[in-house]
Order: C-alpha cells, then structure tokens, then sequence
C-alpha cells in the first residue's frame, strides 16, 4: 500500500502541469485514484483524495472525476476523524460545484452529514455550504435540498465553531430573496437578534450581516424592526455602508480606464 501511496503523491505533482495532467487522464488515472479512495487505508484516501482534488482543478476534469464516483468518497472523507480529509473534501467539493448538476449531489450528502454528523462534521459541513452559497446557481439548489431549517435548528445548539460556521452561510443565503423567505419560515431572524449581543464577534458580525439583508427588503424588514438599535448591528451597517462606497468607486475608477492603462501603467501591473 505504501507504494500505492507513493504512485498516488507523484502522480499529484506531475498532474499540475497541463500537459502531464492531460496524459494521465487520457491513460486512466481518475479511475484509478478513485478505487484508491474506495478501497485504500485512511492515508491512502488522503492521498488519493487530494491527487484527485489536483486534477479536478481543471475545469475539463471536474465532469470525469465525479462521474468516476468521487463525491460520496468526499463526503466519506468530511466526516472522518482527521482535520486534513476535511480539508481536502472542502476544497474539491467548491471545485466540483462548479457544475450545477455536481453542486445537487454535493447538497445532499451536506444535508445527511448536517443530520447525521457530529460537531466537527456538522461545522465542515457548513463551511461548504457557505462557499456553495456565493455560487450563484447553488442558490436554489442548497434552499431546495431542505439544508436552511437544519442550518437554523443547528444555529440554536451550544457549539461554538458550528454557529459560526452555519451563522455564515446563513448570512451568504441571506442576499437572496427566495432564501430570506425560507429563512424567515425556519424561524432564523429572533435567533440572529439574538445573536447581536452573543460573545462571539464572528456571530454577532454574520448575525448583523443577515439581518441588515432582510432590514433592506421591503417585505421582510418589518420582522428585524426591533435589531436596527442594537449597537453590533449599526456597526456592521456603517462598516457595510463604507465597503459598498468603496466598491462603487472602484467601478467607476475602473470604468474610465483605458485597455492601454490597464495594459501599459506599470503602476498597475
């Protein structure tokens, strides 16, 4: 096994080259890499999962290598005992969500992981989620998948990193009117006000995030009317404010700019 590991690991360095990364594809790798990941040790699915994550870098591979079988061997691995499997199965699962019809599979396995999972599972979970959700066809899919009342049942239990991981993708949700509605019927906005005075600045900050959204929807603000004098949530409206005129003025910067300033300005390179 140890040699396999050792094939897998070289096979990871070469595939990050274009060309070495086309050949071995064309001779059959990601079949390989994933029998590997089904049938290796624990190390040996690190290994596998990480080459694998190496291939489906490129946008051509990421069809092959979850039609290969590698998404539940990614969720397999989040679930695992080690931080680093969970790191790898993070990664590579925001890389294969970039196809639509990847991101549904990827949303199921997060919803049973969310039901089944443990804290480190249920915040690495999360996690993804929270990226997924800044995907702009991932939307309907995450709000469809039924994770949004397990995201809020969950906001209300005692684990730190798993609030602050679900109150994320809570916030990121939140930009989207259909996922405010769904939030609002899973009872998320009284457990976010109450969130502005928790401890944890990261909660108070994605609590404050979520609710400044639904505070700007003509529909939904009357229900956060009791958040707008609490302290965390000004603060975090001047700080979005400040971000936003930031933004724009960067756009119209970069809207009167030249191809050839852009190109030629060494100031800008």
């Amino acid at each position: 096994m140890v040699s396999r590991e050792r094939a897998c690991q070289a096979i990871g360095l070469l595939a990050v080259t274009g060309r070495a990364r086309r050949l071995l594809v064309e001779l059959g790798v990601i079949p390989g890499l994933v029998e590997l990941f089904h049938i290796g040790d624990w190390t040996t699915k690190l290994v596998a999962g990480n080459t694998l994550g190496v291939i489906a870098a490129h946008v051509e591979y990421i069809r092959p290598v979850a039609e290969a079988g590698a998404i539940p061997l990614y969720a397999e691995l989040l679930q695992g005992p080690d931080s680093t499997g969970k790191e790898i199965s993070e990664d590579v699962f925001c890389i294969l969500a970039v196809s639509e019809a990847n991101a549904n599979a990827i949303a199921e396995h997060l919803v049973r992981i969310l039901r089944e999972g443990d804290n480190e599972a249920n915040a690495a979970a999360a996690d993804v989620l929270w990226d997924l959700a800044g995907y702009k066809h991932s939307v309907p899919v995450i709000r469809n998948s039924g994770a949004i009342p397990i995201l809020v049942n969950l906001l209300r239990g005692e684990n730190d990193e798993v609030r602050e991981k679900v109150s994320g993708a809570i916030a990121q949700l939140s930009y989207n009117e259909a996922d405010r509605v769904a939030l609002a019927d899973a009872g998320a906005v009284p457990i976010m006000i109450e969130l502005l005075h928790d401890e944890s600045e990261e909660l108070r900050d994605n609590a404050a995030e979520s609710l400044i959204n639904f505070s700007e929807d003509p529909l939904q603000h009357e229900r956060i009317s009791e958040a707008i004098g609490i302290p965390s949530f000004q603060s975090m409206q001047s700080r979005l404010t400040r971000i936003r005129a930031s933004d724009d003025l960067m756009a119209r910067s970069m809207s009167r700019m030249s191809i050839e300033q852009l190109t030629w300005d060494p100031d800008l390179v």
